[in-house]
Parts: C-alpha cells; sequence; structure tokens
C-alpha cells in the first residue's frame, strides 16, 4: 500500500513539476523577447533603469513556474498527455481529421516527463551543492581575523573604511579584512557584511585607487546587492536549464557594477582612480567565486569607458539575439495554432454530422493504468488510455460466468448443494455460505453479481452441465463470436492472474451484457437479502456508487486481487444517454472512485440538457 501511495505521489509530483518547468521554455523565449527590446530602448537611460528592466524579468522568470505549479496543483488531475493525445488520434481518425503534425512534438514528452522531471531535480541538487560550497568558501573568508592568511587592516585604512561608511550613510557594522590569498577586493555578508581586500593592493596600487575600490564594495552594501545576489543564484539554480535566465543574470550582474561605480565615484569624486583601479584588475585575470560580489565583476572595458566617458551605450548586434529569438518564437506558435483551428473546426462539424456528442472536455487523468470510456448507442470512443493491453481482471471475469449459464437456460430454482472445493478466495464475510448448504442456482448467480461472491461463482462453474471445463469452453466460445480476441479465461472466478483482457474488450463486452435484462437487475441492485437454512442476512453490492443518489447504474461488476489492482466495469446514464465506463489497475479503491466521479463529472459539464457538444 505504501509503495503504491509513493508510486501515485511520484506521479502527481511529476505533473505538477513538470509541465510548468515545459511551459517555461516557451515563457522564457517571450520575456527574453520583450526584455530585448526594453533595453535597446533603454540603452541610453541610467544603468539603474536597466538593471530594475533585467531584475523584474529575473523575477517574472521565478514567479511564472511557481504559478503554474501552484495553478497545477490546484486542479483536478487532468489527462495525461499520451492519453490525451491518443484520444485525439482515435477521433481524428474516424473523423478523416489529421492531428498528427500538431501534435508530434507533445506525444513523446509525456513518457519522458517522469526522467526531465529527475534530470531537473538533479541539476538543481548540483547546482544548489555548488553553490552551498562556495557560501561555506566565503563564510571562511570572512572569519575573525587572526586566523592564517590574514593581516590585520592598518589604522589609516580602517579610518577610511568608517569614513566612507558614514558617507554611504550605512548603519550596519561593516568589517574590512585583508587576504593574502584572494586577487580582488569582494563583498559577503548581509547584516554583518565584510569587506575582503587583497594584501596585494598595498603594493600594487596608490592609496586613491584602494580608495575608489573600497567605496565601490561599499555602494553594494548601501544596496543590499549580497542578498538579491543570492536570490539571483537561487532563481539560476531552479531554472539552470534554460539560457534566458543565464542571460539576464548576466544583465543584472553588469549593470549592478556600473550602478556601484556611479555611487563609488559619486561619494569620492575618483573616476580617474576607479578606472585605472579596474584596468590593473583586468590585467590580473582574476577568476573568482560567483556567490562574492567582486570589483572586477561585469565588463570591465565597458565600465572604464563609462567612467571615464559617461555616454549612451552603442548600439550591437548582439542585443537583437534575444528580440529576433523571440519573434521566430512567437510565428512559430501563432503558425501551430493557425493550423490547428481548420482541423478543430471539422471535428465539431464531423461529430455533429454523426450525432455523436462526444464531451469535449473530458481530459482528466485517472489512476487506473487502462481505461475505456465510450458512448454505448453510436460506440464512439470518448476516452482511452492503453486499452488495447490485456491485464488481469480480477472477479470482472463474472461477467462472462453469468452470462453463459444464462445462455444455458439452466433451472434457475435447482437446488445445488456448495462443496468443499467451492471455497475459494476471499469469502468478503459471507460465513453463511458453508459446504453442505443447499442454495438454487438463482441465489449462486444473485451473490455472483451483488456482493461478488468466489464460492458463488465456483459453484456456478462446478454444477455446469459438463463442469467447469464445460463453463470454460463455453465461454471461450462465446469470445470468439463476440470478436474479444483480447480476452482468455481460464476459470470462472477471476482468482487468476491468467483471466486477462483489455479495457476495449471490456466495453465490448458491457454493450453486449447490457442486453441481458438479468444482468442489469442483479448488478444494479445496491444490496440483496440471503435467506438459508432459517437464517436471513442483507449483503450490499461489491460497487458502493450502485445506489447513490448522483449516479444512474444500470450494468457494473467490481475486481480486486494483487495482480490486477482496482477494477471497475459500469454502464450509466449520464445527461440522458448511456455510457460505458472501464477502469482497470487502480492502486487503491478511493482511486478507482475518484477517476469514476471525475469522468462523471466531465461528461456532465460538457453536456448540456439537449445531449449537443458544450465546446
Amino acid at each position: 500500500m505504501n509503495a503504491a501511495i509513493s508510486q501515485f505521489s511520484f506521479e502527481r509530483l511529476t505533473q505538477i513539476l513538470g509541465w510548468p518547468l515545459l511551459d517555461f521554455v516557451w515563457q522564457g523565449v517571450l520575456i527574453a523577447g520583450v526584455v530585448a527590446l526594453l533595453l535597446m530602448f533603454c540603452r541610453h537611460a541610467r544603468p539603474q533603469t536597466r538593471y530594475l528592466i533585467a531584475s523584474g524579468a529575473m523575477l517574472l522568470c521565478a514567479l511564472l513556474p511557481l504559478a503554474g505549479m501552484l495553478l497545477q496543483a490546484s486542479r483536478p488531475p487532468s489527462m495525461t498527455l499520451s492519453a490525451a493525445l491518443q484520444l485525439l488520434a482515435e477521433t481524428s481518425a474516424t473523423t478523416e481529421v489529421q492531428w498528427q503534425d500538431s501534435h508530434v512534438m507533445l506525444s513523446w514528452l509525456a513518457p519522458v516527463l517522469p526522467f526531465l522531471v529527475t534530470l531537473w531535480l538533479s541539476g538543481v541538487t548540483l547546482m544548489l551543492s555548488r553553490y552551498l560550497l562556495g557560501l561555506l568558501w566565503i563564510a571562511r573568508l570572512g572569519s575573525q581575523a587572526g586566523q592564517a592568511g590574514y593581516v590585520s587592516a592598518m589604522d589609516d585604512w580602517q579610518q577610511s573604511a568608517r569614513t566612507l561608511q558614514a558617507r554611504f550613510g550605512i548603519r550596519r557594522e561593516v568589517r574590512l579584512l585583508w587576504k593574502t590569498e584572494i586577487l580582488s577586493p569582494m563583498t559577503t555578508g548581509c547584516l554583518r557584511p565584510v569587506i575582503l581586500m587583497p594584501v596585494s593592493l598595498l603594493s600594487g596600487m596608490s592609496p586613491s585607487m584602494i580608495e575608489a575600490l573600497l567605496a565601490h564594495e561599499f555602494a553594494h552594501i548601501r544596496r543590499w546587492d549580497y542578498l538579491v545576489k543570492l536570490l539571483q543564484n537561487l532563481v539560476q539554480a531552479l531554472l539552470f536549464y534554460h539560457p534566458v535566465v543565464w542571460w539576464l543574470g548576466r544583465q543584472m550582474d553588469s549593470e549592478r557594477e556600473l550602478i556601484a561605480d556611479q555611487l563609488a565615484v559619486a561619494a569620492t569624486g575618483q573616476s580617474r582612480e576607479l578606472a585605472l583601479a579596474l584596468q590593473s584588475l583586468d590585467q590580473m585575470q582574476m577568476q573568482q567565486q560567483a556567490l562574492a560580489l567582486a570589483a572586477h565583476g561585469g565588463d570591465l572595458l565597458s565600465r572604464i569607458r563609462q567612467i571615464l566617458r559617461p555616454g549612451p551605450q552603442a548600439w550591437q548586434w548582439k542585443m537583437a539575439l534575444p528580440l529576433v529569438l523571440a519573434v521566430v518564437s512567437l510565428m512559430l506558435i501563432f503558425q501551430a495554432k493557425v493550423d490547428a483551428v481548420p482541423a478543430a473546426d471539422q471535428l465539431v462539424q464531423n461529430r455533429q454530422t454523426r450525432d455523436v456528442a462526444l464531451p469535449a472536455k473530458l481530459m482528466i487523468n485517472t489512476h487506473s493504468r487502462h481505461v475505456m470510456v465510450l458512448d454505448e448507442a453510436s460506440g464512439a470512443v470518448l476516452l482511452q488510455k492503453d486499452a488495447d493491453v490485456a491485464v488481469p481482471i480480477a472477479s470482472i471475469s463474472k461477467i462472462l460466468t453469468a452470462m453463459v449459464t444464462l445462455d444455458a437456460q439452466l433451472d434457475m430454482q435447482q437446488e445445488l448443494q456448495l462443496s468443499r472445493q467451492d471455497m475459494v478466495g476471499s469469502q468478503q464475510g459471507l460465513t453463511m455460505l458453508k459446504p453442505g448448504l443447499s442454495v438454487t442456482r438463482q441465489q449462486l448467480l444473485e451473490l455472483m453479481l451483488v456482493p461478488s461472491s468466489n464460492t458463488a461463482a465456483k459453484a456456478l462453474g462446478r454444477t455446469y452441465p459438463g463442469g467447469e471445463a464445460a463453463l470454460i469452453a463455453a465461454i471461450q466460445r462465446k469470445l470468439q463470436t463476440l470478436g474479444l480476441q483480447q480476452t482468455s479465461i481460464e476459470e470462472p472466478v477471476g482468482i487468476s492472474a491468467n483471466n486477462r483482457s483489455s479495457a476495449a474488450d471490456l466495453a465490448r463486452l458491457a454493450r453486449i451484457a447490457a442486453g441481458y435484462p438479468e444482468l442489469q437487475k442483479l448488478s444494479s441492485s445496491p444490496e440483496m437479502k440471503l435467506s438459508l437454512a432459517g437464517k436471513s442476512e442483507r449483503l450490499p453490492s461489491s460497487n458502493p456508487l450502485v445506489g447513490h443518489a448522483s449516479w444512474d447504474i444500470s450494468l457494473t461488476k467490481t475486481g480486486y486481487s494483487k495482480a490486477a489492482g482496482r477494477c471497475l466495469l459500469l454502464r450509466t446514464k449520464i445527461a440522458g444517454k448511456h455510457w460505458i465506463v472501464v477502469l482497470l489497475n487502480a492502486d487503491q479503491f478511493a482511486m478507482r472512485t475518484e477517476d469514476a466521479e471525475l469522468i462523471r463529472d466531465a461528461i456532465s459539464g460538457a453536456i448540456d440538457s439537449s445531449g449537443s457538444v458544450a465546446l
């Protein structure tokens, strides 16, 4: 049971995570196109404006998949994509409408969705692990001074740092530490930020250049850039598979450094010194951890140019690449929708011509692994999911046992004595049935179809003219006559895993079984009263939906075994029409019931009172 629940939970989690993440593939492209267009028009604006655009786009990239996941989780389960495409393909085949081209890419995504989600989770784990290791490394760098590798800053630099801190209006405690191992200034921490300065700068740069770099780091602290960078890295880790997220990250990094440069120049008035310091850092060809804010970040040449000669950014052809990509993607999406509209219109027209009211909104994700839903009158398939796969059917086998018993026109009031060999499988609380007890054939039929008694089915097979072998032979002849080639029965009860059929075969069988008034009457009874040997007992139907106010069931049979899972066959009236529903191999009773209710609600919601399609 726990394994079944875990499997269901993973399947549900796969859908909740997978489809929004796949949707973000095209959503990210559209975001990139809009951002590229805005950045192109704002290339003469202040870097704060461009930073706001890139940051807003990054936030939107995070919110869109999150909103999609919340929406996916709040919906009732929707039909798996493979089943939906199979339904469309079947409908298209009967109406001569071609859908294959517009759905070919989606059709292969559904089976690989669990693999894609697993791959995504693995990638996120690796990315977050990498960032965590970087954070630990930076935390060690910013630990207390006095450890190996650190040099206490001179008093005059501490005084310069305090002066800059006051100039920027920063009230948080800021520590200035010098380290021999690093080659570039960097800032780490939010509430208690630490500025790390390489000792090599003391001998390689003038005091004014070092002061300009310190001002740059204080600008980052004033703007809480370290916190924003952490959140940015988190989004990039979660959406690592999309290049647009990395492009937006580079845009944010570039504009962030330009803003810090402007604030540093405004605070110190040392634009030339800052440009020289950046040029010196560029020549060192430094490589630092991305989780720290280093003074050499961004495009150094562009930053130096902006410091020395502020002005509008020149047009670069690379600016148009995201916009071109978005336009091409929009054209492809629009063309796919245009191609699909005529096919959809033709599908509706053909349905109306054939007077087959198939609810277009029946898109549910069944827990049952094999499903068939069809219109009894026309035989039109409404929904199918792996419907042609033969699987164990458990007690649904008893429908065939009942059919051949009635076909034989035996004396239904004949008294039959139960034997010990009739006591097979679970007795489901039928304590009255014991070896030596006399029951009529009619009572056995009723026991088999209402509470689904295994003993009754075994007794009917044993007492069939010629014995159980003759009954099985009669069943095989009936299957051949009906053309049910995917069905095989080797015993009358359904306890054997070799009693197999497909959802498609069982749906056709149910249409034939509906022609047996006795089957309709007994299987649709919510309970039966059994009176034997002076004792009386009321036995409920094995299908609790029978007799429920929200259901109009005229034929049904349930089934359960370890091999078959939870199975259900029923004929029910919805919106004035009879529908055949077959559900096979659900993990739990509640899942099977939920499948049936979702199918009923979907049909009811898609068909109006006149029986026409509610598109």
